[in-house]
This record gives structure tokens, sequence and C-alpha cells, in this order.
């Protein structure tokens, strides 16, 4: 479809209703009846454009038009709108004879006026007339007081006097407007602006078909259906597809249309107007009538104006402009000097006013100022900026701040910042900070709450040495009970349970124990106490105590506003604590206010901590997802010592997916060497230990499993709930043949703190089964198979339901070793581990075979049995109690027993022990398609 260009004069839209009102008007001239109709409304709206509009209808129905336009230019030259609409060489001369008579006597009644109005009535009633003035406020007063003399005659008079004025600072004098608003004959028209189906049918026959809606919406959102700028707009959007066209479209990223319809709307011959809009547009959602009016040096009253005629225009959406395309386009407008001048002015205001740093920062930013007030409130800027949308705009306000700083004290609080906020974007950006850091703390002139969590950036940056003689420095000189020796604390618990070998013992032995009741400073410090219980809980073991208080902790936790380490240890202590589906619920809830795409060391940390709760949980895809977000979030090196979690993660869920070239792929990237005296790097050399167990390397996987023991142990970590190390050690020594040692470890494993937890007892039980008697197998797997339902995680409950699958089918119980195969069927189609599950179940019997089609024969009671019914007996003969067959099936355990009592009067045995052994050998799953072919047979 050929698109049309625009047109001079396009055609006006949504004005159908003020022109039939004109229209009539002008109709009723015709009976000797005159009026006055004054359009006014906001700039850029289209007054102007309806009076050409009205004026070429009036044109072509046979009326006369005499039009004039209002200039600042000519405001003082007299009768200069008089002579535009009745030239002395016209037909109608003797209206300039009315005016000046009018001129020489200041409106009073002269000999000769009345003489003159009776010939310029005569003039007028030979046919209809329009007088238009656009821009009255602008006449000059001579012509002023012949309109006045005009409006008071129209009762005699047929003529249709039209005028335009702007709503804001520019109006016309009180005694005209009092004239106006008395007179019977006088109606006033306001201009709205466009509606979106308003921009749809201004720019439909210039735009795609296609595109029409979606750049109709588009340009209403910026102009607010101001027409002036969706014309600006539209010849900006086709400049670009014209360049498009021939390749170049790349070189095309101004709006120069629209920024000349900007400058259009504001500068309507009326200074304060212009100056007005600078000053919104500089001050933007600071902008208020007292504040510009400062800026400006201008009156409030006259800047009220100004904003409510910008608000009838739509360009602004409360106090600031409705697009910062509008803001930007004005202030381009301007030489770089006055900009500069407005944004100093501005920010001393704000800063005069108590406004948020980083609203005076961003005035700052763009023309420094050298007051004593500038450098704390650049660094405030920086703290308060927010996340996600503000890490380009903290940095600068850094740079500009380290600038700014003149004496040791100052430089080192820039530093400081530096470093603090720098870690919470991408702790790589702090590399460059931190020698300097060291420095300015020994010094003394780093803060007490800086100085803490200096210790912690060396950590994560593998510099341990020196984050220890930080410590002890600050231990030593460091009052007890002061603020400083509570953050101490916090950052000595972080690296209790993250690096250990910073500190000097392991344990803290006067540790109080969790049993007590909740401390009051809990409700002060939720960060103290979070890290606190994360510490004991590689101590201790779990509890349930401190998953409660954990719990209390993330209900109060924000986003962006609570710190990393109260988030992270309240977490760690409900995924360690066994609390998976707790756990993923507040790590969801804090994600979700991270927003869509989540960067920064906050969102990294969190990512990973989701990813291994999905690990935990069994949902592969998940793990890797998150971690893949959790590495993408900051970079490889701002991870720092703590990339072995993410890492960890990675190829575990890569090894139980059947990937382990991914995994050792992973395996093979660089880590710090510092990593492997860090929790992260048991985690690391964990997974690494199961990547090799799976590549047919035992002796080397045993290696890493022992040694995550070993200092597990020195660390005073070893927690099964968090590394279960010995169940890994005892899987390679099965597979080095030492089924003794292997059961040693997993009987140890029972014991130690947390071991007993579902999720490690299961596993543990499945170790001991592999190393136990025949006979002994089925009841240590399925009391495993339970405990990994009871906790979800679907991945070990795989292989222990193919380990009771294998020791069922050894045992001689065919049926049941299928059911057990079903099972895991299911769950492998649930949870999208069908890779797993073909791998653990090699041997498995095809899901068509049809060994049982004699006992449907033989055995037509089965067949009447309900689905219902054969889902609580395939459960009933694997030997599941009444109560966990309901937990299973999600029925009540009184459902289940009606079940079972049908079940046992259709089959005609008496109790569990008969059911066992009249189903033995028989794939219960298949019995719908045998029933099916009986059934069809017997019709037959």
């Amino acid at each position: 479809m050929k698109l049309s260009e625009p047109s001079y004069y396009p055609e006006i839209v949504e004005r159908s209703e003020e022109i039939s009102l004109l229209a009539q008007d002008l109709a009723n001239t015709k009976r000797g009846e005159g009026a006055v109709v004054v359009i006014h409304s906001g700039p850029g709206v289209g007054r102007t454009a309806l009076l050409d509009e009205f004026l070429r209808q009036s044109g072509n129905s046979g009326a006369r038009v005499c039009a004039a336009t209002g200039s600042a230019a000519e405001t003082g030259n007299e009768l200069g709108v008089v002579t535009q609409l009745f030239p002395e060489d016209g037909p109608i001369a003797a209206a300039v004879w009315l005016a000046r008579a009018l001129d020489d006597h200041h409106g009073d009644p002269s000999p000769d006026a009345d003489r003159l109005f009776d010939m310029l009535r005569g003039e007028f009633r030979q046919g209809p007339l329009v007088l238009a003035v656009d821009d009255v406020q602008l006449a000059d007063a001579a012509s002023l007081r012949f309109l006045l003399h005009l409006i008071r005659r129209l009762r005699t008079t047929p003529v249709l006097i039209v005028l335009t004025e702007p709503v804001g600072s520019c109006a016309l004098p009180l005694a005209f407007q009092a004239e106006l608003l008395r007179h019977p004959r006088c109606r006033r028209l306001r201009l709205q602006p466009l509606s979106v189906d308003g921009v749809t049918r201004m720019i439909e026959p210039y735009v795609a078909e296609t595109e029409v809606a979606r750049l109709a919406t588009q340009f209403h959102a910026v102009s607010g259906g101001n027409p002036v700028l969706v014309r600006g707009l539209l010849a900006d959007h086709r400049a670009g597809q014209r360049l498009e066209e021939q390749g170049i479209g790349a070189q095309y990223n101004g709006y120069p249309a629209f920024t000349q319809a900007a400058l259009v709307s504001a500068y309507r011959d009326d200074p304060v107007l212009f100056e007005v809009v600078c000053g919104i547009a500089v001050l933007g959602e600071n902008a208020s009538p007292a504040l510009v009016a400062c800026l400006v040096d201008r009156g409030a009253d006259v800047v009220a104006r100004v904003m409510t005629a910008l608000n009838t225009a739509s360009l602004l959406n409360g106090p600031a402009f409705r697009s910062p395309l509008v803001a930007k386009a004005l202030l381009e407008l301007l030489d770089v000097e006055t900009r500069g001048e407005l944004h100093r002015r501005a920010a001393e205001l704000l800063h005069a006013d108590a406004a948020l740093p980083a609203d005076v920062a961003h005035h700052l930013l763009a023309t420094p100022i050298a007051e004593s007030w500038v450098l704390p409130t650049l660094l405030a800027a920086a703290e308060q900026a927010v996340q996600g949308g503000g890490q380009d705009f903290r940095l600068d306000c850094l740079r500009l701040a380290g600038r700014q700083a003149a004496t040791e004290e100052e430089r080192a609080a820039v530093v400081a910042a530096r470093v603090r906020i720098g870690w919470e974007i991408d702790p790589r950006l702090i590399t460059p900070w931190l020698g300097e850091l060291g420095a300015a703390l020994r010094r003394g002139h780093v803060g007490s709450s800086d100085a803490a969590w200096t210790v912690k950036h060396f950590v994560w940056h593998d510099h341990v040495e020196e984050a220890a003689d930080i410590l002890s420095a600050l231990m030593e000189r460091t009052e007890e009970n002061s603020d400083a020796h509570a953050e101490l604390e916090i950052v000595r618990h972080w690296v209790r349970y993250t690096c250990p070998t910073l500190l000097e013992g392991s344990v803290d032995a006067d540790a109080p124990s969790l049993s007590g009741p909740f401390p009051q400073r809990f409700q002060l410090r939720p960060a103290s106490y979070a890290v606190e219980m994360l510490g004991r809980l590689f101590t201790e073991g779990p509890c349930d105590q401190a998953a409660a208080m954990a719990e209390e902790i993330l209900r109060g936790c924000r986003f962006g506003e609570t710190t990393v380490e109260a988030v992270e240890g309240a977490l760690l202590v409900l995924v360690y604590a066994e609390r998976p589906g707790r756990a993923l619920h507040w790590c969801e809830a804090l994600l979700e206010q991270a927003g869509d795409h989540p960067t920064g060391t906050a969102a990294a940390i969190l990512s990973s901590i989701r990813a291994e709760i999905a690990l935990r949980q069994g949902a592969l895809e998940e793990a890797e997802t998150y971690a893949d977000r959790a590495l993408n979030a900051i970079s490889r090196l701002g991870w720092g010592v703590a990339i072995g979690s993410p890492l960890a993660v990675r190829v575990r869920a890569a090894m139980a997916a059947g990937r382990t070239g991914l995994a050792g792929a992973w395996l093979n990237q660089d880590v710090p060497q510092g990593m492997f005296r860090t929790r992260h790097g048991l985690l690391y050399m964990h997974a690494r230990g199961h990547y090799y167990l799976a590549t047919d390397r035992p002796t080397v996987a045993l290696e890493d499993f022992l040694t995550c023991g070993r200092l597990a142990k020195e660390w005073g970590m070893d927690v099964p709930t968090f590394l279960p190390w010995r169940t890994s050690a005892a899987l390679a020594h099965l597979a080095l043949g030492n089924g003794s040692r292997a059961s040693a470890l997993a009987r140890e494993q029972l014991t130690r703190p947390g071991g007993g937890w579902p999720r490690c007892r299961a596993v543990s039980l499945r170790v001991l089964a592999a190393t136990s008697e025949l006979d002994r197998r089925p009841a240590l797997l399925r009391e495993s198979v339970n405990l990994l339902e009871s906790c979800g995680d679907h991945v070990e409950l795989l292989h222990s339901l193919a380990d009771q699958f294998q020791a069922l089918s050894e045992a001689g119980a065919p049926a049941k070793a299928r059911i057990a195969a079903r099972h895991a069927r299911t769950v492998a189609d649930n949870c999208g581990t069908e890779t797993l599950f073909r791998r653990l179940f090699k041997e498995e019997v095809p899901e068509d075979t049809d060994e049982s089609a004699d006992f449907g024969q033989d055995h037509q009671g089965f067949a009447s049995l309900t689905d219902a019914e054969r889902r609580v007996t395939a459960l009933a003969a694997l030997g599941y109690s009444n109560r966990e067959i309901g937990r299973k099936l999600f029925i009540t355990k009184s459902t289940v027993e009606q079940h079972l009592t049908r079940v046992y009067r259709k089959l005609g045995v008496r109790n569990r022990a008969d059911l066992g052994d009249l189903l033995a050998g028989i794939n219960l799953a298949a019995q719908p398609q045998v029933m099916g072919r009986t059934s069809s047979a017997a019709v037959g």
C-alpha cells in the first residue's frame, strides 16, 4: 500500500463538534444576529489549526473572511490588528476610520463614532462576515478597544467574531475578559488533546496498516495527544523509515522534528512560557510552582498558570513532563552555559529544601559545584540509588565524589563507598580499591562499619592473609558493646561459616544454645542472628527452632533493603534444615521483588541459593537455569571464592541429567585457589568427587570425599544436611568393593547432628541396604523411599526406587519390583528426569509386556476393580500402611479402608498377606488393557 505524504495543512481530527458550533453561529448572522466565540487551549493543542479550518470552510460557503494574528513584536503597533483585518484600500475601510476615532478618544464616544459605525454596519449587512483574531491576547490596546466596541453592539451587528487565546500566563486584560464573560452572545470553546483514537485517525494515512495501533498508542503516551507533538513524532518516524529503506537506518537516532515541535509548543511569543517549561524540564519530578518560580525568577502565580496551561495540553503528568523526550528536547534548545546555570541553581534549591540526595546529585553531575555539602550529598546519592536502573548513576556519583575529595579522610570515605557500592553492583569493580582501602583503614580513616566489612571484601577476593591482619587489628581496638563491635560480630560469624581458616578457633566454645528464648535484640539486628544461626547450624546441626527463627527474619526482608548477609544466612538455615519448600517460598518472593532480569551481587547470591534448592528437590532444569542466572548476574571474576557454590550446582545437575561431558567442561573452568579454604570449596570438591565417581574413577572420587570430610571436621562444619560426605565416600568404597567400610560410614552419618533428618537418613539407608543381606534390603529401601517422598528430592528418590527395584527382583518378587519401576516412571515423568530413569532402569520390563493376560482370565474378580481400587491395591501389595497410601494418593485413611474392604471381597482374600501372595508376579499397571481385551472377548 502506498502511504500518503503529510500535507502542510493536515486534516484536523476530533474537532467536528467545535466546527459545527462555529458554523451554527455563522448561520445566525444571516438573521442579523452577531456573536463572539473565544477558542482557548493549552500550547500546541490546535486552536490555530481549528480557526484556519473554520475560516477555510466559511470562505468556501460564500462568507467574507477578515483575519488577523496577534504578535508580541507588534503589540506596541497601534491598530496593528485592525489594519490586518481591514486594509485601508479594502472594501471595509470604514472600520479603520472608526478605530482611529475611538483611539483618539481612548474608547469614549466621539462625534463621528456613531456615523462611522452606521457606515460599517451597512458594510457588514451585505453578507455573512467572519472577523477572526488568532492570539488576541497579543493584540495592541487600540485594536482591543475597537473589538470591544463591536462586541457591545453585536445585537444589531450581523458579524461573527472568533478569537483565540492560550491558557496560561499571557492573558487578555481584565476589562476585556469581563466584557466577554457577561456578554449573552459569547461562547467559549475549550479544546482538549486528542484521544488514542484521534491519534490513530491522524497518523493512519501515513503509516503501514499493521503499525497503526502500536504507533498510535506509543505516540499518545509520549505526546499526551498534543497534535503538534504527534506531527513531530510522525515526521521523525517516517524519516527513520526512509533511511532504513536506503540501508542507513542505524544512522538515524534523533528526534529533530519532535524537538522542533516541542519548541513550537513551548515558545508562542511568550517568554514566560518558555522559561517555565525549561524550569520544569530541569526539575523533573521535583517541579512545583514555588520551586520553578524560584528557579526562573518569576512569580509563583504566573508559574502556576503556565503549569495549568501545560496540564490542559496534556504535556504534564503530575509536576513533570509526560515524556522525558519532551524535557530532553527542550533542554537541547538551551546553550550549555544557560543549561548549566539552571542545573546549578536547581541543585542549590533542592539541597536547601532537604530533597533526596539522588535528586540533588542529578544536577551536580550536570554542573559540579564547589561547596562543602556536595561530597556527602554525592555519597548519599550513590548509596540510595535504586537497584537495577541506578548502577551507572551510582558510579558517576562516586567518580565525581572522588574529584571533590580534598582531605585524606574525605578520600578514605570515597574509597570506602566505592568498595561498598561496587560490591553490591559487581565485586569485580572493587579490586582496584582494596589496597587503598586497607591503607586507609590502617591509618584509622575508615568508619567502624566499613572497617568491619572490609574483612569480608578481602576474603571474597582471596586475600585471606590481609583479611586476618585486619580482623585481628579491629578486634584489638574495638570496644565491647559498641556499634562497631556489633558489626564486627556479624562479620566474624560470616567468616565462621564462609572461611573458617581465618579464625584461630573453629568453634565459639561459649556460644549460647539455640534452645533458649529469643533475645530481644533479634528484632533490631536480624543480620546478626541470621549469620549466627547459620554458624551454629554447621556446629550443632539443624533444629526446628532455628528454622522457625529464620522464617521470622525472612518475613521482614526486602530485596535491596535488607543486607544480603541476613537474607543468605536465613535462607541457608532453611535449606540445610531440610525445609526446601519454605526456602523456595521465600527465595522466590525475594527474586520477584528484584524484577524480571535482576543483576548485582544480591541477585547473584539469591539465584545461587535458588539453584541449590532446586537441586535438592531434584528439579534439574531449574537448578541449571538458576545457576546460570547466578553466574550471569555478575562477572566470573566478581564471584571470587564464592564461585564454588553455583559451579557445584551446575556440575551436580549436569551429572544427574547424564551430561558428564558438560559437567567436565564446568570443572575445567579456572577457580581461585583460595576457594578451597571456604565453604564454597567444600561444595565444589564434593561435586567434583561425584563427577569422578560417575566417570569410573572411584579412587580419585574417594580422595575428594575424604578431603571434604577432613576439612569439614577441622572447620567445625561436619553436618550431613550441609555436606553428606560420608555417604558419598561410601558410594566410592562400594565401587571399589569395600562394603564394610561403606556400611561403617553410612552408620556413622546416621549418628551425626542432622544425620537423622529425612533426606540424610534416606540416603544413608540406601547405602546400608547396598551393604546388607538381601532379606534386609527391601525394608531399608522402603523406608528410604518413604523419607525421600516426604522431603521431595526426586533425583535421590529415583536412585532409591532403582535399588528397590533391583532388590525386589533379586528377592523373587517381580510384581513388586515392577510396581517400584512404575512408581519411578511416574516420578521421572513429573520432574523431567527421563535420562536418569533410563540409566537407572536398564533392565525394566517394557510397558506393553502382556505376561499377566492369563491372570486376567483366571481371576475375573480383578477385572471388576475400579481404577481407584487398583491404585490402592498396588500400594497395599507393596506393604504400605493405610495412612501412607492415603498420603500418596491424597485421600483419607477411611477411604483407603473402604477401598480395601471392597477389594478383599472382590478378590476373595482376607488380609494384606493373602493379597500380596495373590498378586505376586502380576503387573498391575497392565490390567486395564487386559480387562479391555477380556471384556471385548466376552461381548464377542
